[in-house]
């Protein structure tokens, strides 16, 4: 693999004097970060790198891994269809409807991070499983001593936004030890949206940190003419529904400014 050429944003140049916290992309200084790859030119973009290189819980982007090792271990599938145990997992009153209907699919229970979902399918694996996946794929610190559905949120296994775009690389260049069926099926889950201009695959993930600090990333992909690009973003926000309100808008407001998107 070529050395990279490495492009360090101090900041980027807006139009509006006072954007909002939804309007504008990450900038220097900010409580934010966003690393872009891009394979043709094999150039990184990144903004705040010091926060780059700091690993957080992946939270709901752990089940891009994830995902692969329940496809790879026949857990779950694309042409069945699935709902809560709630005996298990009660319902609270924050979860969104989405995760109560008794005929989710995987790539619904993935794109809206059925969380209770995921827990009781990871609860059909053994940690030694997930290891052995864990250390083939590299994927951040591999420490998984935390609970068994819960130790990728703010518990043991952590991972930089610089380590989401290697684990993203890895992937697309099928060096994770999985079947090619695996590959091709988690590509069609992962798909977000496919337009004339793009193909853009991406997953949200954020949770709590620390008394009003909340962390919210945004990970994936986008395929243009240029060619593939890896991203990973991540910013804090005070409170979830400040999260869940800004996070991807701000993130693809920074694709735009890298002219990605």
């Amino acid at each position: 693999m070529r050395s990279p050429i490495y492009f360090l944003f101090s900041g980027l140049l807006l139009t509006t004097a006072t954007p909002t916290l939804a309007q504008s992309g990450c900038q220097k200084s900010e409580r934010c970060t966003m690393v872009v790859y891009s394979e043709r030119s094999d150039t990184w973009q990144i903004i705040n790198k010091e926060r780059a290189e700091r690993a957080f819980s992946p939270f709901s982007t752990y089940k891009i891994p994830n995902t692969l090792i329940l496809l790879e271990q026949r857990k779950v599938d694309t042409t069945s269809t699935y709902q809560v145990d709630t005996q298990q997992y009660k319902p609270e009153k924050w979860w969104p409807q989405a995760w109560l209907n008794d005929d989710i699919r995987l790539k619904d229970a993935f794109h809206n991070s059925a969380l209770p979902l995921y827990q009781g399918w990871t609860n059909t694996l053994t940690k030694p499983q997930i290891q052995t996946h864990l250390d083939t794929f590299s994927y951040g610190n591999q420490d998984i001593s935390g609970p068994l559905d819960a130790f990728w949120l703010n518990s043991s296994l952590q991972l930089s936004a610089i380590d989401q775009i290697d684990f993203l690389r890895r992937l697309d260049n099928q060096t994770l030890g999985l079947s090619d069926k695996t590959y091709r099926t988690f590509e069609t889950i992962f798909l977000k949206e496919s337009t004339q201009n793009h193909k853009l695959f991406a997953k949200t993930g954020t949770g709590p940190i620390a008394k009003k600090t909340y962390v919210g990333w945004y990970v994936g992909k986008v395929e243009n003419a240029q060619g593939t690009h890896y991203f990973a973003f991540n910013m804090y926000a005070p409170t979830f529904r400040e999260m869940v309100k800004v996070r991807v808008k701000k993130a693809h407001a920074t694709l735009e400014q890298l002219n990605i998107l």
